[in-house]
């Protein structure tokens, strides 16, 4: 197995059906969004501003500047409990966020900054889709296959962007990536791709707050002293 991860291909391989996971309706999702701000996005918008240097892991926005490519490239990075683990039932709708998926999500959003800088439409939303949604789970086979592996969680977003391009062209007729978070935790992360807005709009949410609500902030600044990093209100 190669130590980085290599060029995309030239092809990518068929699909096998051991190389998907299937997020069932019903099942909790958690996505950080904002409602504010320069780009203010619904639980279920896709940012179609894209590919972001930074933030962009799995941005298959064509290549270049950044810039709107609405409505036809836009991701939504949400976490989760595994939906292939057997023994992680989905929670029971009205259900707190498992601590760790809520863990996931801000690690995931921090990323490799010391600080969460908390504006005021900041929010934190748990949705169920309505439909099935399946995805590339490049823990599987696949990723040993394309010799990717686990490194496309970990690699530069420079370098990851091209696989997700390629992956998208590859395999229209899926939702997005199931992958683990470079942060770690046993929560997974999911890159939704906008075949999977319809899905989410339609969902059941079982929790949508601002991180500035006092609750809600308790739990972050919880969740910040475990991870190490700072929380600041703007």
């Amino acid at each position: 197995m190669t130590q980085e991860l290599p060029d995309v291909p030239d092809t990518l391989p068929d699909l096998a059906a051991e190389h998907t996971a299937t997020v069932q309706p019903g099942w909790p999702l958690v996505r950080i969004h904002d409602l504010a701000g320069r780009f203010p996005r619904e639980y279920h918008e896709p940012r179609w501003f894209g590919p972001h240097p930074d933030k962009g892991r799995f941005d298959h926005h064509p290549q270049g500047r950044p810039r709107d490519h609405a409505p036809d490239h836009g991701i939504i990075y949400t976490t989760g409990d595994d939906p292939t683990a057997p023994e992680s039932p989905p929670a029971a709708a009205g259900t707190i966020v498992p601590g760790n998926a809520l863990d996931v999500a801000l690690a995931e959003f921090v990323q490799t900054n010391t600080e969460l800088v908390i504006t005021a439409g900041l929010t934190l939303t748990v949705v169920t889709p309505t439909e099935p949604l399946q995805l590339l789970d490049v823990r599987t086979s696949w990723g040993q296959a394309t010799r990717a592996g686990t490194h496309l969680s970990t690699a530069a977003h420079h370098r990851t962007q091209p696989w997700a391009r390629a992956i998208r062209d590859a395999y229209p007729h899926l939702h997005g990536i199931l992958y683990v978070p470079a942060t770690g935790g046993r929560a997974v992360a999911a890159a939704l791709n906008e075949a999977a807005a319809d899905a989410l709009a339609g969902g059941r949410v079982l929790l949508s707050r601002r991180l500035t609500d006092p609750a809600m902030l308790a739990v972050v600044e919880a969740a910040a002293e475990r991870l190490r990093f700072d929380v600041t209100v703007a």
